[in-house]
């Protein structure tokens, strides 16, 4: 009996306990740092005092659009960091990878048309993933010299702008 009692308390407390954590996850699962060897993330290199390259690549969830904010939020953040309000991009290029997938191992097409790359079997027995990577150079700028600059984006409106929502005090501290 007390088996039993003990299966009707620990199992709503469990499923209790998972629909917590699944709530405790980011709104963005894609938008962090990029680890060494990872594949997702941002990551920047500052060449100069006022100049960065930084890029980002998306998972397989994530769309071309939501690569190309994501590396703009970057920027941004980039911007406000070192000091300064404003930034502009150059030479930005976003690229797509695609990964065709097979479903067997040592299926039909390999035992019977050696000759036949794997990927081809994709309609037949296979899938494919599609992700997105996007880079840039970012000059940043102080307020003075963005006045000049006509392609001059201020950072700091534009993570007001862009969804989702980011912490505008923790973005500009340095």
């Amino acid at each position: 009996m007390s088996t039993h009692r003990s299966y009707r308390i620990g199992v709503p407390a469990l499923l209790a306990a998972s629909l917590l954590a699944g709530c405790a996850t980011s709104t963005v699962p894609d938008y962090r740092p990029r680890l060494p060897g990872g594949a997702v993330g941002y990551s920047d290199l500052q060449l100069s005092p006022n100049l960065y390259r930084i890029s980002f690549s998306g998972s397989t969830a994530s769309t071309r659009d939501d690569v190309e904010r994501y590396l703009l939020r970057r920027a941004a953040e980039v911007t406000l960091a070192s000091g300064y309000t404003h930034f502009v991009l150059s030479d930005r290029d976003t690229e797509r990878d695609s990964y065709f997938y097979n479903n067997y191992l040592d299926g039909p097409s390999s035992y019977y048309y050696p000759y036949r790359s794997w990927y081809w079997d994709y309609p037949y027995g296979g899938w494919q993933t599609i992700t997105y990577s996007a880079y840039s150079y970012v000059r940043v700028l102080p307020a003075e010299k963005a006045i000049r600059c006509p392609e001059a984006i201020e950072a700091l409106s534009l993570l007001q702008r862009l969804q989702p929502p980011v912490p505008v005090a923790s973005a500009a501290a340095p």
